[in-house]
């Protein structure tokens, strides 16, 4: 999926754009504060905003334009939340409308990037503080210095001059690069914006450098840029009820395209074909570059809207004539950047350079070194969106999307002399039925070999599998079409009708979780057993460890256990799920008899991305927990079982990780979900009554019952509810009927007989609802509801009785 990186590229380009000239209608000399708010909208969703102030200010007994901007956005990937927030200030000069000082905050998460430019005489100097990165460039006639609120040369040209195209030579101050854009006239439009008409110019910006388009419409009268368009993001002058009128805008929709072809063995696609039409944000694309180790394309490349197909081999590095280890690159400038920290991946660390020189030591050569990275990020680094985001944020969290696993294991390449960079693209994933979405992996230098890409995210500490589709090193992917042509997994494809490995044919079928109506399949498919998690994905597994856990592939975060009978018969089927919480503060009150040795346990923990909060507190003599999945109100006592903390039920269990100053850091919560082998019968009877109807759906059950090997759940239950949802449906014959079926098959249960006199009472049949009430309460004389219905029917066959002349 998506770096934080990309998307935080992506707003700043937006945000640079919402600009004012300055010598139209009183602009040029501000007599006092200005406010302007910009609505942000993605995907048609208003999703964020932008306030810009700017006021005169006394400084060094010259007058200077100060202007303060914030912008929030909110964003979810993957169920995750990862809003931006970005400040900037500015300092100008309002004669030339050029500035001359600028810091720039971007904040994630506890993640958070600051930038600053100052122009001295003819030098504009850069500092990206968080990446220690410094640099100059000669300020010339030509270079514009835009603050946000800067149009005078769109003013003079185009308002004024009446130009048709234009190129400019823009500073940069997100990145401290100077790029050549060029602007181009559409015409004129009418646009109405927050009440307000305004006669618009309307230009089409392009970036070549960064591969961006854009429309923008100026408002005749004063030079306000009113509103910018590109992808599908839009930003429009506003007022300021936009603040409380944002909500959060669902990335995946832009992020992942749907391919409706269902892969479980990622780990094992070799080759695949896919044809794509993709638009991408960040750097220049063409057919040229897209064509990459293991990747070709065909096709065409307009304005990084990308419209061919590529074709992906698995190309897997056996390490021959790897450099020796520590390398020595120093002497290599186009390796140069690759071994320097820069912004989210701190190489320079001292915690990262200690930690990559353990990790590798001894390793007999560069590849080597680089595998064991490799494997440390994907065994330690636990999926979250946002996480750590940058390589020493996700090290201390041990948590992060893929950019934040590729930005470490960049980092720690680099740290012990091993060129290393992030690529960025998609992956194929099981994700809604099959799906591509923006990723990003990490590329590794071996000398002769070259860049040699590998993927710790999912897994894949040595290679990349053909599902990979590599765009460039800093672009976005905003899928529009893709469609997989062909594809291969190693060792041949599983088709229906292939032979299954006797050994693994004990474990497929269907389980199901009863106190969640959840059904999961258990398959073979890509030769890997798979579990299809309806709605979600398809996860492929490994072959069992020593403890005889099945850990998916891709993650493990999660692991499936297959316990059997005493005659080695499979009867459940585990899902134990691992949720790391990191921890945020310490509790307001403590109780006085909490041990000393449970103290450091004790306090708030939180994962906002997932809307969770809890607390660890002190009950019953140990730590205690609420119930993550709701099933009770009350607390979840945990007793301390050797480096674990586990619920009597052995539903939980709860590990406390701490930092090298013995701090608790997070805690990781393992949540156990027991499945019976089998599918309900009622959740069949309920798909055919759908499609058929009542008495079709009464012959199926029938059937399920007579043909039942032990692969069908039969449950008072499951029926009971199947009931009262046709019932709340006003299907009331139905509900009848089923109920019936579920008394004749469960005569003992008084539960079933209170059910049915409740259906009858709603169809109006007093006589029969009075009848199911009183044998209810006949098997159980305290059904406290019963009573109260019996006396109900009685009180109105009473008063129809009276009512009767």
């Amino acid at each position: 999926m998506k770096t934080l990186q990309l998307v935080i590229i992506a707003l700043l380009l937006v945000f640079v754009l919402p600009k004012c000239a300055g010598a139209q209608e009183g602009q040029a000399v501000k007599a006092g504060e200005k406010t302007i708010y910009y609505g942000v909208e993605i995907n048609d969703v208003l999703c964020g905003y932008a306030k810009v102030t700017s006021v005169p200010e006394e400084r060094d007994g010259k007058t200077v334009d100060k202007l303060e901007g914030i912008v929030s956005v909110k964003l979810s990937v993957l169920g995750g939340g990862m809003d931006l927030n970005i400040s900037y200030h500015y300092l100008s000069n309002p004669l030339t409308e050029q500035f001359f000082l600028n810091t720039t905050t971007v904040q994630t998460g506890d993640t958070r990037m600051e930038f600053a430019t100052e122009v001295q005489d003819d030098t504009i100097y850069f500092e990206s503080v968080s990446a220690k990165e410094t640099k100059r460039f000669p300020y010339t006639k030509g270079i514009i210095l835009e603050a946000p609120l800067t149009t005078i040369h769109i003013v003079n040209d185009f308002i004024k001059g009446g130009a048709t195209t234009k190129s400019y030579k823009i500073y940069d101050p997100a990145r401290g690069e100077i790029h050549e854009k060029s602007f181009t006239r559409i015409g004129e439009e009418d646009l109405e914006l927050a009440g307000t008409t305004y006669q618009c110019l309307v230009l089409e910006e392009m970036n070549p450098s960064l591969g961006v388009k854009a429309k923008q419409w100026y408002d005749i009268a004063s030079g306000l840029n009113v509103q910018t368009q590109f992808a599908n993001r839009k930003i429009f002058i506003t007022d300021p009820s936009v603040v409380k009128r944002i909500t959060t805008v669902n990335m995946d929709e832009i992020l992942f395209a749907k391919v409706n072809t269902k892969i479980s063995n990622i780990h094992g696609i070799e080759y695949m074909k896919v044809k794509g039409k993709i638009e991408s944000i960040g750097e220049k694309l063409s057919p040229e570059s897209l064509n990459h180790l293991g990747q070709t394309f065909t096709g065409t490349v307009t304005d990084n809207l990308i419209e061919g197909v590529f074709e992906i081999t698995a190309e897997k590095y056996d390490g021959n004539h790897a450099p020796l280890f520590p390398p020595d690159f120093t002497n290599d400038p186009d390796l140069e950047k690759y071994l320097k920290p820069e912004n989210l991946i701190e190489s320079d660390n001292p915690i990262l350079i200690e930690k990559a020189k353990e990790i590798t030591d001894g390793s007999a050569d560069s590849w080597e070194a680089a595998k064991r990275l490799s494997k440390w990020v994907a065994e330690n680094i636990e999926g979250a969106v946002p996480g750590g985001t940058s390589a020493i944020n996700t090290y201390k969290t041990r948590e992060g999307e893929c950019g934040s696993h590729s930005r470490l294991l960049a980092a720690f390449c680099r740290a012990v002399g091993i060129p290393a960079r992030l690529a960025a693209g998609s992956m194929y994933s099981s994700l809604y039925g099959g799906s591509f979405g923006q990723h990003a992996w990490t590329e590794v230098y071996m000398g002769e070999a070259g860049w040699i890409p590998v993927d710790a995210t999912a897994f894949e500490i040595d290679f990349i599998d053909a599902g990979h589709i590599r765009l460039g090193v800093g672009t976005t992917f905003n899928p529009k079409e893709m469609e997989i042509l062909e594809y291969r997994i190693a060792g041949g494809n599983t088709a229906e009708g292939d032979t299954i490995p006797v050994e693994v044919q004990p474990y497929l079928g269907k389980y199901t979780d009863l106190t969640r109506n959840r059904v999961f399949t258990v398959i073979y498919q890509d030769n890997s057993v798979a579990v299809d998690i309806p709605g979600q994905m398809i996860l492929a597994l490994n072959e069992p460890d020593e403890q005889g856990h099945w850990y998916p592939k891709l993650t493990r975060q999660l692991y499936f256990q297959f316990p059997k009978t005493t005659v080695g018969q499979v009867e459940k089927l585990f899902v134990t799920q691992a949720i790391p919480i990191p921890r945020k503060t310490a509790l307001d009150t403590i109780p006085g008899d909490v041990p000393e040795s449970l103290l450091p346990f004790i306090g708030i923990y939180d994962l906002p991305q997932a809307k969770i909060t809890l607390n660890v507190t002190y009950e019953k003599g140990s730590l205690a927990i609420p119930d993550l999945i709701g099933r009770t109100s009350e607390l979840i006592v945990l007793k301390e079982d050797g480096d674990d903390w586990k619920s009597s039920d052995g539903k939980y269990a709860v590990v406390f990780e701490q930092n090298d100053e013995g701090s608790v850091t997070r805690m990781v919560v393992s949540i156990t979900f027991k499945f019976n082998r089998g599918e309900p019968a009622a959740f069949i009877v309920e798909k055919v009554i759908e499609e058929d109807g009542i008495d079709a759906g009464l012959k199926r059950y029938e059937e399920l019952k007579a043909e039942n090997l032990g692969e069908y759940i039969f449950k008072e239950g499951l029926m009971n509810a199947l009931g009262y949802r046709l019932l709340g449906e006003d299907k009331i014959v139905e509900a009848i009927k089923i109920f019936s079926l579920n008394a004749n098959e469960n005569p003992d249960s008084f539960n079933v007989y209170d059910s049915l006199g409740e259906a009858f009472m709603k169809s109006g049949n007093t006589t029969m609802a009075m009848k199911n009430y009183e044998k209810s309460l006949e098997l159980n004389p305290d059904n406290e509801n019963g009573k109260k219905m019996l006396e109900k029917l009685q009180e109105t066959v009473k008063s129809q009785q009276n009512d009767t002349p």
